[in-house]
């Protein structure tokens, strides 16, 4: 993720929309569909429900079929596919944004892609134009769950499919969602990161805003994590409005000072995360010796690993995940729905025992690992 500042002012939550996917194999560097989920707080601004649970078996499979596959089931000549981004000014949106256009091109169908710039209003209207202009199908990553729903009614309601990718609405109010297990994945990053404690001790949490569907999740995918090691302690909990690494600093900087002996730091983003690092540096500590991670893969924080001062990361290969969500939508708009409301795909940890080898394009999942 980016933060608000890197932004140039855009809305502090545009980072939070940045998810996880795409298909890659499992290891302790590497992604894994999760192995648990659950449902967002009911009745909050973005209550959204988790994927239902994937082995890293079974995922790949309730994933769109790839491009030869999708093709055999329609090809998208002729067709017209809407993207609604969140924004198109983070590197995880671009990388997206190119897989869907380039899965697309292939199969035959053209694809116009909007930028919502973080503004919901903005957002509504544009998929109100795509719905009028008779697009075929329609990838969202709603900067609103509640806000959004009116334009994914008036989607269904013109009989268009409607998908959402990254963050989304509630289940009824879309055909469907196309990416990870967010709480399988939140358990697994906490479970790397406790074993990299030791299996017991002090642990900072750094968060994104508690009213974002993405941070919900990973709430729930950390308390399952913590539930099963007791000798772990939270000993603060932070919330960072707007993403950022400068307030992670801050943040950090005074949970370190109220709690000398920490020696884990987990943060919702990179961003967050690599505040959290320079946090450690400032007060005279070694990053190495103690555990952060975050999410986003951003490629800041991939050096951090290389120098040994950050843990872990977690990839969303954005690219491949892009090109499962153009052939989710030109499957639909060719009547061959998916079989699961959630087309489960998978990310890529990144931790010291892949960073040095990893390429850009197997990073974004535009080439394939191994």
């Amino acid at each position: 993720m980016i933060s608000k500042t890197k932004l140039g002012g855009s809305a502090a939550v545009i980072a939070a929309a940045a998810l996880l996917a795409a298909c890659s194999s499992s290891s302790s560097g590497g992604g894994s569909a999760a192995s648990s989920s659950a449902p967002a707080p009911a009745g909050s601004s973005a209550a959204a429900s988790a994927p239902a649970p994937a082995s890293a078996a079974s995922a790949p499979a309730s994933a769109a079929a790839s491009g030869s596959a999708a093709a055999a089931a329609g090809s998208g000549k002729g067709m017209t596919i809407g993207v609604s981004m969140y924004t198109t000014q983070l590197p995880m949106y671009v990388e997206m944004v190119q897989g869907i256009q380039d899965e697309a091109k292939a199969l035959g169908a053209n694809v116009t892609v909007t930028d919502g710039a973080g503004d919901a209003q903005k957002q509504i209207s544009q998929i109100d134009s795509m719905v009028n202009s008779g697009v075929k199908a329609i990838i969202a990553s709603p900067v609103d769950a509640t806000a959004l729903v009116p334009a994914y009614k008036a989607a269904a309601a013109a009989k268009i499919p409607i998908f959402s990718a990254a963050n989304k609405v509630a289940d009824q109010y879309e055909t469907g969602f196309v990416g990870p297990d967010l709480v399988g994945y939140a358990k697994q990053t906490m479970d790397k990161i406790i074993d990299c404690m030791g299996g017991k001790g002090d642990l900072v949490i750094v968060q994104g805003p508690p009213a974002i569907s993405f941070v919900q999740l990973q709430e729930k995918g950390w308390a399952q994590s913590l539930a099963a090691h007791p000798n772990v302690k939270v000993v603060q909990k932070s919330v960072d409005p707007d993403l950022s690494t400068a307030k992670g600093v801050d943040l950090t900087t005074s949970a370190l000072t109220a709690n000398p002996n920490v020696n884990g730091i987990l943060a919702s983003t990179d961003s967050i995360g690599e505040g959290a690092v320079q946090a450690v540096k400032t007060a005279g500590m070694k990053p190495g010796s103690m555990c952060i991670g975050g999410w986003d893969a951003e490629p800041a924080a991939i050096n951090l690993i290389k120098q040994g001062d950050y843990t872990l990361t977690l990839s969303y290969l954005a690219y491949k995940w892009g090109q499962v969500a153009a052939q989710t939508a030109i499957n639909a708009a060719n009547g061959k729905m998916p079989a699961s409301h959630y087309v489960l795909t998978q990310g890529l940890f990144i931790d010291k025992s892949n960073a040095a080898t990893l390429t850009p394009q197997q990073i974004t999942g535009q080439a394939p690992i191994g």
